[in-house]
């Protein structure tokens, strides 16, 4: 019992790691162009990138919920 919720938080950590991580790192070639220039374009994809991290820090902070959970018990 422990060991799964220990698991399932440290996939939940992983999860949202690669959330924070995605907006960094996979970049079309579309998106680096248009960066250069200040346009709509970016204003959404930096949108995108942010939820994308908030998202994923919240993964991440239950993640750690769960593990502190898993060895509490």
């Amino acid at each position: 019992m422990i060991n799964s919720v220990i698991l399932i938080g440290l996939i939940i950590d992983l999860i949202g790691a690669i959330l924070m991580y995605y907006g960094k790192i996979f970049r079309n070639y579309e998106t680096i162009e248009e960066m250069s220039k200040q346009s709509e374009h970016e204003i959404k994809h930096r949108i995108f990138e942010t939820r994308l991290a908030r998202f994923g820090a919240i993964l991440l902070i239950i993640g750690f919920c769960i593990q502190i959970i898993g060895y509490g018990i």
